[in-house]
């Protein structure tokens, strides 16, 4: 049992601390990856605001040199001249760009068209299929951005679409009006024919995140490994606690119910919980840094209180069984008696009978005789008791029918009590009635209840010196609809050793010739008769209480009345 609750026990915090690490680890996971994310997009962000920059200055470049260099050089210039170096936007853009490459090494620039002039501009694939996306789609933005893998790295790319201006259609318009030397240098195949606002080519700048990104996956994993080694931290501090606050109570708790179970404990212990946290030996300081010195009341303080109640309703239920174990066992002796008595009583009712018949025939033969008078009275008063044994007898074994009628309890204790005056009168014994005037009727055989109180009545006055006090109580116990009636005298007492004898047939502490033993055993035959209680509480020297308890039928009655 101790093996399975170890083990038990340990499975738990196993259980406990793998899932608080699996959900840990996640969420360190989860922040990692989110870090990573969100860093990312932020650089990714500046990275296209400088790009966005970048060709702004190069839009605004090749602007200022085809509205403002362009037209003050072709009036200072005789003739049809047109000089690139400085005439031509795309030519100063590329010399510019050149420049900016030897700088930023790092940053590719290209300006590529369908059909350029210059070979080298020619757009690749993935190039040219922007620049038809741009062309045949009037609701694209005429830009893209994006990662791209290039040659093992990764760029963030910038496209922008190239769109024709009227003051280009100077050099690629009709080739026939095309400056001479651009004609003579590239020819008339290419890049002519071009309309105002046609996207004719894109320009691009892609810059390097290859590195910066390798620094954010480090940044990424130093913030994961920081939560790993928190999280060990934190699991050292938890199992610390864990241990300290839960598994030392449990294993205390555990401990404890073992010993009960093995019968090393009685049922009626109490588990004492503690008033302060539990410490750990070597840990005073510690203890006292986090222990208050206080009560405290927690999951385990329920647990132990829970367990506290078990053992309460444990040990009641054992008494309740060991009771009733005793009352069946009284039962069936009662009824092996009772048989017994029976066949008994009718075998020598008739000749008693027949001797008590014959006895005072001759006494009223010899209604003078001295001596012969005196032995038949002596054997008519001894035939007479054993007649009344039979009949307690016949009583005991029930054979006597029971007729249930409505009967006033309060009604049925003065008639017993009357039939009792003289007795207790002579003996200076005092009665005190303490009825419940509301009293309910009670279905019951009225004549066998009386024998019950004229039983107890006079076992009551044979316990009692002169001046005893005899108090007769009774009451509805509306909790469980019955009727309880309490006779409680001032007499003897009955010794703790034969209280439990006492419903036994023919058991009596009366001298011979003062009792036959079976008014007690009789008066409890008729109570389980009426599925009745029957119950007694007494202490030597100074009295008892036998109290009756009977089940009223139907509903609970609510009429008021006093309680015993």
């Amino acid at each position: 049992m101790a093996a399975m609750l170890k083990k038990r026990s340990s499975s738990l915090t196993a259980k406990f601390m793998i899932g608080l690490g699996i959900i840990l680890l996640c969420a360190i996971s989860v922040l990692s990856l989110l870090t990573y994310s969100y860093l990312k997009k932020i650089y990714i962000r500046e990275a296209y605001e400088k790009t966005d920059i970048v060709l702004g200055h190069i839009d605004a470049t090749m602007e200022y040199a085809r509205d403002e260099l362009r037209p003050q050089i072709f009036h200072a210039l005789p003739g049809n001249i047109f000089i690139q170096q400085v005439m031509s936007s795309t030519f100063m853009n590329m010399g510019i760009m050149k420049r900016f490459k030897q700088r930023f090494p790092h940053y590719i620039y290209r300006r590529v068209a369908l059909d350029p002039m210059n070979p080298e501009n020619k757009a690749d694939a993935f190039e040219e299929s922007y620049i038809r996306l741009f062309r045949n789609d009037p609701a694209s933005k005429k830009q893209w951005r994006g990662l791209v893998s290039r040659n093992g790295e990764d760029y963030f790319l910038h496209l922008k679409a190239v769109a024709a201006k009227e003051e280009c259609l100077l050099c690629h318009g009709d080739p026939a009006s095309s400056p001479e030397s651009i004609t003579q240098h590239y020819g008339t195949a290419h890049g002519h024919h071009w309309k105002v606002d046609e996207v004719i080519g894109l320009e691009s700048i892609a810059a390097p995140v290859s590195e910066t990104f390798q620094q954010l996956r480090h940044v990424a994993m130093y913030f994961f490994l920081f939560g790993i080694a928190a999280m060990a931290a934190l699991f050292a501090g938890l199992n610390y606690f864990h241990y300290r606050l839960a598994v030392v109570p449990l294993k205390r708790v555990s401990s404890f119910f073992k010993e009960v179970v093995d019968g090393h404990r009685g049922l009626d212990v109490h588990f004492d919980v503690p008033e302060k946290w539990p410490t750990v030996p070597g840990n005073n300081e510690t203890d006292a840094l986090i222990a208050p010195q206080k009560e405290y009341y927690d999951e385990v303080y329920e647990l132990a209180e829970s367990f506290n109640r078990m053992m309460s309703h444990l040990k009641k239920s054992e008494e309740e069984r060991k009771e009733m174990e005793e009352r069946m066992l009284q039962a069936d002796k009662l009824a092996s008696i009772g048989r017994l008595g029976a066949g008994v009583a009718h075998e020598i009712n008739n000749p008693l009978s027949l001797i008590l018949g014959y006895t005072n025939m001759l006494r009223k033969k010899y209604p003078d005789s001295g001596q012969t008078k005196k032995d038949l009275d002596i054997v008519s008063n001894n035939a007479q008791m054993c007649k009344k044994i039979v009949e307690d007898l016949l009583n005991f074994s029930r054979q006597t029918k029971t007729i249930r009628v409505l009967t006033d309890i309060n009604a049925a204790l003065d008639s017993a009590l009357v039939s009792m005056d003289e007795t207790l009168h002579g003996g200076e014994i005092t009665v005190i009635r303490d009825y419940d005037p509301n009293l309910p009727s009670l279905a019951a055989d009225e004549d066998k209840l009386k024998r019950i109180f004229t039983n107890l009545v006079l076992n009551a006055f044979q316990a009692m010196q002169p001046g005893g006090r005899l108090t007769v109580c009774t009451s509805h116990d509306r909790e469980k609809n019955g009727v309880r009636i309490i006779f409680s005298d001032t007499g003897c007492g009955i010794p703790e050793e034969i209280r439990h004898k006492i419903f036994e047939p023919f058991f009596t502490t009366k001298p011979p010739g003062k009792g036959t033993g079976l008014g007690l055993a009789v008066s409890y035959g008729i109570v389980k008769e009426h599925k009745g209680e029957f119950s007694v509480i007494s202490e030597k020297g100074k009295g008892s209480s036998f109290t009756l308890w009977f089940p009223l039928a139907g509903g609970k009655d609510e009429t008021e009345g006093p309680h015993c």
